[in-house]
């Protein structure tokens, strides 16, 4: 059969071009750029210069070039998905949506059978179950991504309710060698063992890339009617994961313990920092939904149906974890003994590298910190998140660490009498001491802390996993003037809580009490 494959560029696709050249199909592929294609294609040793395979130039939302590379085929493969777009005219939801309707549309309105069209499992979460079916009902994410997938998913359904011969795939987190763009799993995966590993409730489905892409080219026969296949992959929990890590690289991850609650707070909070100015960064709030929810899916009768046995998970994992190494995308000390031979000469790749991060993540943060909004809803998210986070990592691990230096202030409350723990900024001295600021969000009254240590200046920091005791001094006139534009530098929102406040926000040196000892 001459099969038409859009998304042949991507992680799936390639290697779905690959199945179906070894199935003995002739494949042509709908590429946006040709050059790119033949070269992620070369990687999965597929020659596009063979006589089985052929690019046609064309984007899925093109509904006349879609047609194009339709005419001729039996059958197609719709692998395409925008994770995200350039054009902030653009959005995920309507790329997504035209781009199945352009092709799973025209594919079923020219008579090709099948018509195959990948899905995710994240179309069901929250699960409406113990176990996922492909039968459940859908969920309702909050992402234009995840939007995106289900508006999709239900254009779908009402082919296959009118008896069109469209099979569906539900495939997990997939994982495996060579990805082209790192997606949110593999970027996860690799920013986990670099940076800490979170380990809330809830798990992880994972599907080797080669698995999936065999059932793809499997279900590629005519005359089955509509079919909707679950191949979510291996369940694993959070920690059942990192232990596997840990047993491959022989290096032990750094975990956090971290409630589902937070994680879903997190990634609330980095979607509305997205909404202010786009960035890749692979935590969202449906993925941290997905991460605290997920629970095993049933791939019984997949497997049974198109006897695709799928690989073990700890081989599946090993060739991630190697090709991210070789990659760049996982430091060589974390890699351990999966890092390549001399990767100590290799350049970091810049994925997950922290200062990428901060570059990345710092700009838009600050202006969600210094909305109006913002001044309501942080003071009753970010402490508790914080202070929780600094509990969980026995002190290691803040919120703001990879965007600005952050501590933990403990002072005594001047009227209860009882300690209170503060998360703050702050800007570390080479004299050992730290400047901290009464920013408060940028509401109108000094917060609370400020007027204890001005009532009992004695206190304590809790710094990257010291606890130091300190004297607070209230800075005042000249002196306060130095320090101000070095502390709008690490945090240029100061001048803006400065506005919205009216207030002169006060301004603390804590030094540390046995400096002079």
């Amino acid at each position: 059969m001459r099969v038409l494959v859009t998304g042949g560029s991507g992680f799936v696709g390639s290697y779905t071009v690959a199945a179906l050249l070894r199935a003995g199909h002739r494949v042509r592929v709908l590429a946006r750029d040709s050059g790119r294609t033949a070269k992620v294609l070369g990687g999965v040793a597929v020659d596009v210069g063979a006589e089985a395979v052929e690019t046609c130039p064309g984007d899925m939302r093109d509904a006349e070039a879609v047609g194009r590379a339709l005419d001729g085929c039996d059958a197609v493969v719709h692998a395409a998905a925008a994770l995200g777009v350039t054009d902030p005219r653009t959005s995920v939801l309507e790329v997504n949506v035209t781009g199945t309707r352009n092709v799973i549309g025209g594919a079923v309105a020219r008579g090709l059978d099948p018509v195959i069209h990948l899905s995710t499992i994240a179309v069901f979460v929250p699960p409406a179950g113990p176990v996922i079916r492909a039968d459940d009902p859908l969920a309702r994410p909050r992402t234009d991504y995840g939007r995106s997938k289900v508006a999709a998913e239900h254009y779908v359904r009402r082919l296959q309710a009118d008896g069109a011969p469209v099979t569906t795939f539900y495939p997990g987190g997939v994982i495996g060698p060579r990805q082209p763009n790192l997606d949110a799993m593999m970027e996860g995966l690799a920013g986990a063992l670099n940076l800490v590993w979170p380990t809330p409730g809830g798990g992880v489905s994972l599907l080797d890339v080669r698995d999936l892409a065999e059932a793809v080219a499997r279900a590629v026969a005519p005359g089955l009617g509509p079919r909707r296949y679950m191949l979510g992959g291996h369940y694993l929990t959070w920690p059942e994961l990192a232990d596997h890590c840990d047993t491959l690289t022989g290096v032990r991850c750094r975990r956090i313990p971290v409630p589902g609650g937070m994680m879903v707070a997190l990634g609330s909070l980095l979607d509305a920092a997205k909404r202010i100015r786009p960035f890749d960064y692979p935590l969202t709030g449906d993925a941290a939904r997905l991460m605290v929810t997920l629970v095993p899916s049933d791939d019984a009768a997949t497997v049974d149906a198109l006897g695709v046995p799928l690989r073990p998970v700890e081989e599946s994992l090993a060739d991630s974890l190697r090709w991210l190494a070789s990659a760049g995308h996982l430091a060589p000390a974390r890699a351990g003994r999966l890092a390549p031979a001399r990767a100590g000469r290799r350049k970091a790749g810049p994925v997950m590298a922290s200062s990428r991060l901060k570059d990345v993540i710092s700009p838009p943060v600050q202006r969600m910190a210094g909305s109006a909004w913002f001044a309501k809803v942080g003071p009753k998210v970010v402490p508790p998140l914080d202070r929780a986070l600094h509990r969980l990592t026995g002190g290691r691990f803040l919120l703001p660490q990879y965007i600005v230096p952050s501590l933990v202030l403990t002072a005594v409350g001047h009227r209860s009498g009882l300690p209170r723990r503060t998360p703050l900024a702050c800007l570390p001295e080479p004299d050992g001491s730290f400047l901290v600021v009464g920013s408060n969000f940028g509401r109108e009254h000094h917060p609370a802390w400020t007027t204890n240590l001005m009532h009992g200046p004695d206190a304590e920091v809790d710094f990257r996993g010291r606890t130091i005791p300190v004297t607070a001094r209230l800075l005042e006139g000249d002196e306060r003037a130095e320090v101000w534009p070095r502390l709008v530098r690490i945090w240029p929102t100061y001048d803006r809580y400065v506005e919205r406040s009216g207030r002169e926000l006060r301004v603390f040196r804590l030094e540390p009490r046995d400096r002079h000892a």
